[in-house]
């Protein structure tokens, strides 16, 4: 693989570490996060890990080389979030979920309704030549990582949630696009943020994950009366143990995440 070049000025303008998109959280962590960190955060439900996702990429340095990949919603919905909060629009969008749903759901629904309703085979012929039957099999798992591999220098990616690719891929395929991934990262300075849920990890699966990863974050979620408290802990950061916290945030009209409470892990 070539060697990369990065310019003085460039140096200049990125930094050696780049925002979270949640400015005191940036404050706790000494300013940002590291160029040419893998980001993962393990997540349980409802927990606001979404919207963290979408928030890091608020910062969009530059709109064309960062990129939110979402396996779970819907394009409009990530925009009426990103209209919302005020956030970047013009940056790279792929929505996996609504690709697999148009591409091999509908196919596998309609191939289901014909056969119910008594298609001979002469008319499943007919309809192989139609888009709603295509025979071929994406690999969305080597698609994605090319994508962020195709990425330049100092980019900015998020990859939520991973949870698409353990539910239908080999493990070891995922922590091999995972190893990938954290090389590209490292090598041309670029962040990457992968969410994934904790409680949907295969045995094992979750320590090599974790220790993949130069920063780990969880994202919980647990209840106080008639109340939701939703938390973010630091577990790992790499080189760093002394950002090691636990944060106690809440969601505001006007800066989404914002931390309340932080305390350190001892």
């Amino acid at each position: 693989m070539a060697d990369i070049t990065f310019s003085a000025e460039d140096e200049e303008f990125f930094g050696k570490v780049g925002g979270f998109g949640v400015p005191k959280f940036d404050a706790v962590m000494g300013g940002g996060v590291p160029r040419g960190f893998l980001i993962v955060a393990f997540t349980q439900t409802g927990s606001g890990s979404e919207l963290f996702a979408k928030q890091f990429t608020s910062p969009a340095e530059e709109p064309e080389n960062t990129i939110l990949i979402s396996t779970n919603e819907a394009q409009q919905e990530i925009i009426r979030v990103y209209e919302k909060y005020d956030w970047p629009l013009d940056i790279g969008v792929r929505t996996v979920g609504e690709e697999y749903n148009a591409s091999v759901l509908e196919r596998d629904l309609l191939a289901s309704r014909y056969r119910l309703e008594g298609f001979q085979l002469p008319d499943i012929q007919r309809l192989a030549q139609t888009r709603f039957v295509d025979t071929e099999n994406r690999d969305f798992l080597t698609e994605v990582t090319n994508e962020v591999m195709a990425l330049d220098p100092y980019f900015r990616a998020v990859l939520d949630s991973m949870d698409f690719f353990v539910q239908r891929e080999d493990p070891a395929r995922v922590i091999s696009m995972m190893r990938m991934l954290q090389a590209h990262t490292q090598m041309v300075r670029g962040l990457l943020l992968v969410t994934i849920s904790a409680d949907g990890l295969p045995p094992g699966m979750r320590q090599e994950v974790a220790g993949i990863a130069d920063m780990v974050l969880e994202f919980k979620v647990r209840t106080i009366g008639t109340d939701f408290e939703t938390s973010m802990t630091v577990t790992k950061f790499r080189n760093a143990p002394e950002n090691l916290r636990i944060l106690v945030f809440r969601v505001t009209p006007e800066e989404c995440i914002t931390p309340e409470t932080v305390e350190r892990i001892a």
